[in-house]
């Protein structure tokens, strides 16, 4: 991003744009003040009515000099403190960017291959159940297989496996969360990004597709709790809700690797130095 205060031009015209209005006020009257000065000298200079009083003349020119120098210079250099506490603002900011960025890559990746392994393993116990529960003649199939497959899958649903999901997921949510802490700075700081809006999204489908697979597995694991083997009815029934388990599972893995291809893509950013923080006067 271009940066409107790379003349001195540019600065001086955005310092006064951006001054406050009580100091253009002041400044103005006191160059009427350094210009009437000004006027007047000049008359006396043609009048001869500086005499011999070189030293008074010396001190009223550095009045005058000082007169119009003063407004400029409490303008510029209040521009000039402010620019540069934005500078340091925004390279620890961008540096505070790098490193969220860096660990949110990190347990993006740490997350996605525990759910690669958790779909591989919902995905053999649904097939096992899903043949098991195959009506022939009016029954099942397989009931002993049934049964010992349902339970498999009773308790990758359970509670104490959403525990243990939770605990790996928990380093997700902080970072991430810390990451969308500081693109909101970054947009409160008047830089409009596209990446975090497309962070937002991403991460408000991910919170989402959390809150809906705990719901599914608690709806799962309370179907299959019944017991028994299953008729040929409540077969249909467990075998949708171990589908849905899955197909949960599945969107929750396609969200982490949204997010990590999300991750690769804005590195090059930071390399490039392309965020950065905007200016008064932009």
């Amino acid at each position: 991003m271009a940066n409107s205060e790379s003349t001195i031009t540019s600065l001086i015209r955005t310092a006064w744009q951006t001054a406050p209005p009580v100091l253009r006020r002041f400044a103005y009257a006191v160059w009427t003040v350094a210009l009437v000065a000004v006027i007047l000298s000049g008359v006396a200079d043609a009048r001869n009515w500086w005499g011999g009083l070189q030293f008074t003349t010396n001190i009223i020119s550095e009045l005058i000099c000082g007169l119009f120098a003063l407004p400029a210079a409490l303008v510029i250099i209040a521009r000039l403190a402010d620019y540069q506490v934005q500078e340091l603002e925004r390279v620890r900011l961008e540096a505070r960017y790098a490193a969220a960025l860096k660990q949110l890559t990190t347990s993006a990746h740490t997350t996605s291959e525990y759910v690669q392994e958790l779909v591989q393993e919902v995905t053999d116990s649904t097939n096992a159940f899903v043949t098991a529960v195959r009506i022939v003649n009016g029954g099942l199939a397989d009931p002993d297989a049934a049964v010992e497959s349902a339970h498999l899958l009773q308790a990758q649903m359970d509670s104490q496996q959403w525990l243990f999901y939770e605990r790996v997921v928990t380093p997700l949510r902080i970072d991430g969360n810390q990451l969308r802490a500081l693109f909101g700075e970054i947009v409160r700081n008047g830089e409009q990004t596209t990446q975090a809006a497309q962070f937002e999204r991403l991460w408000n489908d991910i919170e989402a597709a959390l809150r809906h697979h705990r719901q599914t597995m608690a709806a799962g694991y309370q179907e299959f709790a019944r017991g028994g083997v299953p008729t040929a009815n409540r077969a249909t029934r467990l075998r949708n809700a171990a589908i849905h388990h899955l197909h949960s599972i599945d969107h929750l893995l396609q969200l982490c690797a949204e997010l990590q291809a999300f991750a690769s893509e804005i590195q090059p950013l930071l390399a490039r130095a392309d965020l950065s923080l905007s200016r008064p006067g932009r």
